[in-house]
């Protein structure tokens, strides 16, 4: 009977306090692996809004400094003529001009017609930069045939008229930003979009890149004819610019703000310096990079080096 009432005492439960501490130590080692999970899932999120946004800032970055180095290329046609009429730079963007770029501001290039009326800045009341940059040259793409206008007066003018003589095609460009509805996050964001010419001669927008906030180019000139830059001008400086003007310009800096997707949690307030500017973002739910590059415009460079 002492060996069965023995074996009956081995083998009680658990007591309340046991199980109290017991339960106690599983939540605190509960508690500990979810927020271990947490902090894990907010730092893959930000590390791949990151990475997201490095390849958007680059990809807009790469293209345009591609589209600015084959600016003022015509075939072989190194140096097309110009009449007086293109001193008036409503005239100016017009192919006979042969004007190489072009860069301001959304309401100097809607003046110009060279930009739709949704080309503007970001409609939450700041003076963030919202450069427009229009670029031309000739390709062998599919564009509207580039050819000379023989009897015209000065010779040697560019014009759009067929019958083609050669292959040379039109590549004409207007890259600027405008707000759009995103559907994912239920919000107007700010893109970047390029205004361009068909084979047709009709203009149409194509979307290229989301979240960038900013968009400001400096114009390098090179006033000396040595075909180095002597001075970088900013978009608002480039008003009075007449085609003269244009033709030394042979780099472009440029400056881009991108934003990443919303964040699940809030990010500091941050400040970046654009073309001697500084531009500050409120703390909110959003990462962001200025990416900064440096084009030379090398057809513009190389006529006014050897004096084209």
């Amino acid at each position: 009977m002492l060996n069965a009432a023995n074996s009956g005492h081995d083998q009680r439960g658990a007591t309340l306090l046991e199980m109290m501490i017991a339960m106690a130590l599983g939540l605190m080692v509960l508690s500990a692996v979810i927020a271990l999970y947490m902090q894990t899932a907010r730092s893959f999120h930000q590390q791949h809004a990151m990475a997201d946004l490095q390849v958007r800032g680059r990809m807009a970055t790469q293209l345009l400094s591609e589209e600015l180095r084959r600016t003022g290329f015509w075939g072989e046609i190194m140096t097309p003529s110009r009449s007086a009429e293109c001193s008036n730079m409503t005239k100016a963007v017009d192919i006979a001009c042969a004007l190489p770029v072009w860069g301001g501001t959304a309401e100097q290039a809607r003046a110009l017609g060279l930009v739709p009326k949704s080309a503007t800045t970001l409609d939450d009341g700041t003076a963030r930069p919202s450069a427009v940059v229009a670029v031309r040259y000739a390709d062998h793409g599919n564009g509207t045939c580039l050819t000379l206008d023989a009897g015209a007066s000065p010779p040697r003018q560019l014009t759009l008229e067929p019958p083609c003589q050669g292959d040379w095609h039109y590549r004409a460009g207007i890259y600027y930003l405008r707000m759009v509805d995103d559907v994912y996050s239920g919000e107007r964001v700010p893109a970047l979009y390029v205004n361009q010419r068909s084979a047709s001669g009709n203009y149409s927008s194509t979307e290229i890149v989301r979240h960038v906030e900013a968009f400001e180019v400096e114009w390098g000139r090179d006033e000396t004819g040595d075909g180095s830059v002597n001075r970088f001008y900013a978009s608002d400086a480039v008003a009075g610019w007449k085609p003269a003007d244009w033709d030394q310009v042979v780099a472009a800096r440029i400056y881009i703000v991108m934003r990443s997707e919303k964040m699940a949690q809030p990010m500091p307030a941050r400040e970046f310096l654009v073309a001697g500017r500084s531009i500050a973002f409120e703390a909110d739910h959003y990462q962001r990079r200025l990416f900064v590059t440096t084009a030379t415009l090398r057809n513009t460079r190389l006529r006014s080096a050897h004096e084209f």
